[in-house]
């Protein structure tokens, strides 16, 4: 009787252990994504919500005083999951993304966003080998970002281009749908620029 105790206490200590450790964690970075990959069409005004909204207001207690943030605990950089589908082991845009593409162009356009700054991250499956992958979502996310300054003529320095490869993985690569999901393009805020 006693030894059930034990074992089910230390399979809480690990679970539990597990859930606190981020490299364990296969929702790295995904604190602040919003998936429009999910979304069957958006508007450009709700892409520049979810990457530009600002924080809500301090909430106040009675007396208190307003809840402040722990020090510790930054909030995530907002983020979109752009629905932007390369051919495999392809950087070439496909014409068939250029309508999110051009969403993004247009928010980034709009005079209230003109000073802010973005990351576009690419992010592969783990099919193939690590250094193929990373150079692969590297200059895919090159090509976004020279589409963008050619067409809407942003600014190449507000466009950080940063490719992952297949290190920040948000469900597990074990299944065809996990490797689809992994397969992406981030759009990142990077605030204003200073």
């Amino acid at each position: 009787m006693r030894w059930y105790r034990i074992v089910g206490g230390l399979a809480l200590v690990l679970l539990l252990t597990m859930l606190g450790l981020p490299g364990l964690s296969y929702a790295q970075g995904a604190g602040g994504l919003t998936d429009f990959r999910e979304k069957s069409s958006y508007s450009a005004a709700e892409l520049a919500q979810a990457l530009f909204a600002e924080p809500a207001a301090p909430v106040r207690t009675r007396g208190v005083g307003p809840v402040k943030a722990l020090p510790s605990s930054p909030l995530p950089q907002p983020a979109v999951a752009l629905n932007v589908l390369f051919a495999p082991n392809s950087d070439t845009l496909p014409a068939t993304s250029y309508a999110e593409v051009d969403k993004l162009g247009t928010v980034l356009s709009w005079p209230q966003y003109t000073d802010y700054r973005i990351q576009l991250a690419g992010h592969t499956d783990n099919q193939g080998s690590e250094r193929k992958n990373q150079a692969l979502s590297e200059r895919r996310v090159q090509s976004i970002k020279a589409y963008l300054t050619q067409h809407f003529h942003i600014a190449p320095e507000r466009v950080q281009a940063v490719g992952y490869g297949a290190t920040r993985p948000i469900v597990p690569n074990d299944t065809p749908e996990g490797r689809a999901k992994n397969r992406r393009v981030e759009v990142v805020s990077l605030g204003r620029a200073q």
